[in-house]
């Protein structure tokens, strides 16, 4: 094979082999030393290219939703986040990442560089620091990638467990090196619900409710508008709402320091840029129906018969609005009701809400709300959202 060496992270210096001299099982065989490194090294590189992009995707998520500046972060999360976005890679590239995080979790001599967990034990509890220090984390996670290489190609057990997939065994092979942003998805997910949950900010849904659909239906009965009955935009936005078309169920974000704030805006930018509505929001629902986190984030998307599991790297709060309760008790029907839910008033009496002698109350629920206050409010009352 010349002067060929494909255990390493070293561009061009593992070629692909010529068939003159080989037998066909030779071939196959020197073929797959060949592919496996290129794959991994693509995927070494794609790491390296995230580098770049980390601390400005971070840095612009902390400005985005101005968290408060002490909150604990445990580095490792962040490694661990990282390894699970090879789970969110699309397309054929996906299909070989997800093979490789697969067979790395039957490896634990493999498995312990894509989830290299005990690297980095600092905790950061200031967000200020964040952005400077998720640039150190993407470099240990390279870093252990280029220890993978070797791992697999030096080792004959190894070697058979990927190569015998035959999904190495192809012509062009998949290039992992452009999925910087699909790997930057799983961390930036993970960074957006932390960000929420330290700026007491919770993710709220109505099962079984199309927010559209009822807006259309039930204009002359809703006591305020929402904002919707236009459709949705691409990311499955209307107003404060985002819609999950596939289980039928509605989405809000609700800022408990300020909760007539419309999420609208903030979401756009969100999905246009660092998760999607189903990682954020469908995933935190589909983790609390899995029994939500478990300690750290190895500790929870890392099952104890060792599959990923990427839904709880959105940790924030997720709280079902009650529909069938118009009382102070009963915002939620799995979380308490926020301070002051439906006591503190319109602010200002806005849109005419309320009376000076007290006969027409005013009621305030948070915007995005889509509780028993939107269908089933006294006459006497006037509900606003704003």
């Amino acid at each position: 094979m010349g002067q060929n060496d494909c255990t390493g992270v070293k561009p061009n210096a593992c070629t692909p082999p010529s068939g003159t001299n080989l037998s066909a099982q030779d071939l196959y065989i020197a073929y797959n030393i060949y592919s496996i490194n290129q794959v991994f090294l693509s995927l070494y590189l794609a790491m390296g290219n995230a580098n770049s992009l980390a601390s400005e995707s971070v840095g612009a998520i902390v400005t985005l939703l101005n968290p408060p500046k002490q909150t604990n972060i445990f580095l490792n999360d962040l490694l661990t986040a990282l390894g699970a976005g090879l789970g969110i890679i699309p397309g054929p590239e996906g299909k070989l990442a997800g093979l490789i995080l697969s067979t790395a979790q039957q490896l634990p001599g493999i498995a312990k560089y894509l989830f290299p967990t005990g690297t980095v034990n600092t905790v950061v509890d200031q967000w200020a620091s964040i952005s400077n220090q998720v640039a150190t984390v993407v470099k240990t996670y390279q870093d252990s990638l280029a220890q993978m290489i070797p791992a697999v190609e030096n080792d004959v057990n190894n070697f058979i467990a990927f190569a015998s997939t035959g999904q190495f065994s192809v012509t062009p092979l998949p290039d992992l090196s452009n999925e910087s942003n699909s790997l930057l998805t799983a961390l930036t997910t993970f960074i957006v619900g932390k960000a929420l949950e330290a700026n007491n900010m919770y993710l709220t849904r109505a099962i079984d409710t199309d927010i559209n659909e009822l807006q259309l239906n039930s204009t002359d009965n809703l006591s305020f508008q929402t904002g919707c009955g236009s459709g949705y935009d691409a990311a499955g936005i209307c107003g404060p709402y985002w819609f999950d078309s596939t289980s039928k169920v509605t989405y809000s974000i609700n800022n408990y320091n300020s909760m007539g704030k419309s999420p609208h805006d903030n979401m756009e930018t969100l999905f246009a840029n660092w998760t999607s509505g189903d990682l954020l929001f469908g995933g935190a629902a589909r983790c609390s129906a899995s029994g939500g986190p478990k300690g750290n984030l190895a500790q929870t998307i890392i099952g104890a018969d060792g599959k990923v599991v990427i839904d709880c790297l959105s940790s924030a709060q997720i709280c079902t609005w009650d529909v069938n309760s118009i009382d102070v008790q009963h915002e939620y029907t799995d979380c308490p009701s926020q301070p002051g839910y439906v006591v503190d008033g319109c602010s200002g009496d806005a849109n005419g809400c309320g009376s000076s002698d007290g006969s027409f109350g005013s009621i305030n629920v948070p915007n995005g709300y889509i509780g028993g206050y939107l269908l089933g409010a006294p006459v006497t009352d006037c509900v606003c959202n704003t």
